[in-house]
């Protein structure tokens, strides 16, 4: 991987993701709540039929939370859709990606990891979470100071333990 001061270069993060997440398959189910507003519902299916890697900032800005509603199936094909919209866009201000880093930023014993979050996290390879650690030492390295300390290390070593589950020990 490139780096500059530590800094992981954009374009390296591009490729990573793209070559990770480049087969997955198109969700057949959007979203399973019954529960969603018609707001909700539609932020949730602005995404159908689009593929991740037509999904724009703008539509990461308007519809952040569909990350909270996707079915996994439909959070793990769209969440490199929702990574490369804000790299190519040179934008890290949604809230779409306060609540990716919010949900990796949790206790280092999977024990404590709650039903959403397992339900879709761990269903990522280990290239995928590769790619999706890379994208967050991009970010971290764009806006080292938004978060409260050891925000990003935690972030990181919840990815490191999915990988190792991944991959085993």
């Amino acid at each position: 991987m490139r780096y500059e001061n530590g800094k992981a270069f954009p374009e390296t993060v591009l490729r990573s993701i793209t070559e990770a997440f480049g087969d997955r398959g198109q969700p057949s189910v959007m979203t399973t709540s019954k529960q969603l507003s018609d707001l909700e519902y539609e932020e949730v299916m602005a995404f159908s039929g689009k593929t991740w890697d037509a999904v724009t900032f703008d539509m990461v800005e308007q519809y952040a939370d569909a990350v909270f509603w996707f079915t996994p199936e439909a959070f793990c094909y769209y969440l490199p859709g929702f990574l490369v919209a804000g790299l190519q866009a040179d934008r890290r201000d949604s809230n779409a990606y306060d609540a990716l880093i919010g949900m990796l930023d949790r206790s280092a014993e999977p024990g404590y990891w709650d039903e959403f979050f397992l339900e879709r996290w761990p269903v990522l390879s280990a290239d995928e979470v590769d790619a999706v650690a890379l994208w967050m030492r991009w970010f971290e390295g764009e806006e080292p100071a938004v978060y409260f300390p050891n925000t990003f290390e935690r972030v990181q070593e919840t990815l490191a333990l999915l990988k190792q589950k991944r991959t085993g020990p």
